[in-house]
Parts: C-alpha cells; structure tokens; sequence
C-alpha cells in the first residue's frame, strides 16, 4: 500500500511543477559586419541587418551606411554601403599596422572596430619522400618537416589544406587534417579509428604558441605531399576568437546534440556584430 501511495504522491508532484514555456524569437536588430584584412587582398566589407530565428529569406543589406577606414589613425579611406550590402576598397593593409572602422547610418548608433594586421608565418619545410606506390600500397606518402619562426608577441596560427585534384591544376579544399604535433589545440579533435592517428581535426589545425614565445615551432606531418598546398595563416585575436567559437558550434550543429549548450559567436563590433579581424597567410606548394 506504501509504494502505491509513493507512486501516487510522485505523480501528483510532477503535475504540479508543469509549466508551459513559450519561446520568443523576437530580438534586437542589429548592423553585421563581416571584414577580414589580407596584406594580398583589396578590401571588401558586407554589412547587412540580423534577423529573428522565425525570419525567413534573404538578409537585408545596410545600404547608404557610410564607412571610414583608419591606419594607425589617419584616414584610409571611405565610402557608402551600396544596396548589395558591399563596400570595396582598392588598397591593400599593410602588415604590422593598426587599423579602425567606423559605419555610420541615421537612426543607428555608430558601429565601430580595431584590428591588428599580423605578420605572415614564417615557416619553412622540408620534404622526405616515401616509398613509391605497389600494388599494396596505391598512393606514396612523404614526411614533411616544418619549422615555423614564430615572432615575439600575440601571433594565432592556422593550417588547411588544398589538394590538387584535376590536370588543370584546380585545388580543393580539404576537410580535416590528421597529424601530431605539441603545438596543437585539440578543441576540434575527432576520433576516428580510420585514420592512422585514430583522429582527426575538422577543417582547421589551431597552432598554440605555448611557452614557446619568439623561438622555432618545429613538427611534421605525412600525406601526398606532391598533390598538396599546405596554407598557414596567422590571425590577430579577433579573427582568431571568431574561428575557434564558430568550430566549435559548427561541431555541436554537425552531431546534432540535443542538450548542447549554443556556443556564443564572437564578436568584436561595438554597436553591431560580426567580426572586423585580419590574417597573413604563407602558401607552401608541394608538387613535382
């Protein structure tokens, strides 16, 4: 009689402590701005209006916004928002230079943001080549020894990959990355049996400094190195931010988790979001 009245008292209190929640997806808009500064790139920057989570359809471009852009204080150069949403800036920045951005429109609060321009990695390699392909084994895999010179400082390198996949020398993103260095941020490991490290990283490889401020980064990786370009890119600490939290929720939408917590995207906009942030990037091209 006692585990019936202990059912029936449970129930009652689950009952009582129902509540109905209804969810509100209306939220302040706000002006998103997208710019990445490369010393080997003219400018272009999109701003356009967010939008709720029930909103469907295009974004809305921020069209008549002005923008001003600074180096190291003294005008670059500015312009209007035109109505696809783009500004263009014929100039290319400059390494080690600071530069501002101000987007002014009438109704709006001014949006404002800073980078830093960084130096290029300065890294270079050195290829060992593998054994040629049998019948076993269809494809030769080369070690390729790396030395990167970090400078003293903030620096925030990046890897990818590009492979070559047609005669007409046409390259490709390559997905993931697998190879084992001490100067790895692991936030996007994934396991994977299949792969000869047993992981594998998606998309990009973070590389931290550590302790290792000013001195030589040295590792080494294996793949097809005379089918690649190894891409490395040194991000100042906005863009950097920006890349590690939009992986790491690419990689919680990709598992499709019911229970993951939302990684916040970051920002460094003033009145706004989005991400006004720059990269140098160093291109190594393995090919025979």
């Amino acid at each position: 009689m006692k585990q019936y009245l202990y059912i029936l008292i449970l129930g009652i209190s689950l009952i009582a402590c129902e509540e109905e929640v209804f969810w509100d997806f209306e939220v302040e808009q706000k002006i998103s701005v997208n710019c990445v500064l490369n010393p080997d790139s003219t400018v272009r920057l999109s701003a356009f209006y967010s939008r709720n989570l029930n909103e469907n359809g295009p974004f809305a471009p921020v069209a008549g916004a002005r923008v001003k852009l600074f180096e190291d204080g003294v005008l670059w150069g500015n312009g209007e928002i035109g109505t696809d949403g783009y500004f263009y800036l014929a100039s290319k920045p400059i390494e080690g230079k600071t530069y501002a951005l101000e987007l002014s429109l009438e109704g709006e609060p001014l949006v404002t943001a800073e980078t830093r321009v960084q130096e290029k990695p300065d890294i270079s390699s050195v290829v060992h080549y593998g054994k040629e392909p049998t019948d076993e084994n269809k494809s030769r895999i080369d070690t390729v020894e790396y030395t990167l010179k970090d400078q003293v400082g903030e620096d925030y390198y990046w890897n990818y990959g590009l492979f070559w996949y047609s005669p007409k020398e046409w390259y490709n993103f390559n997905g993931s990355l697998s190879y084992i260095s001490p100067y790895i941020d692991d936030f996007n490991r994934v396991i994977d049996v299949e792969e000869k490290n047993g992981f594998y990283h998606a998309y990009y490889v973070r590389l931290t400094e550590k302790e290792d401020d000013g001195k030589e980064l040295c590792f080494s990786k294996e793949f097809a190195a005379r089918k690649r370009i190894d891409v490395f890119f040194n991000a100042d600490k906005h863009y950097d931010k920006y890349m590690k939290s939009s992986l790491q929720q690419d990689m919680i939408d990709r598992d499709d988790l019911p229970f993951a917590e939302p990684i916040q995207i970051y920002s460094n906009i003033t009145n706004g979001t989005g991400i006004f942030g720059s990269a140098s990037f160093t291109y190594l091209y393995f090919k025979e």
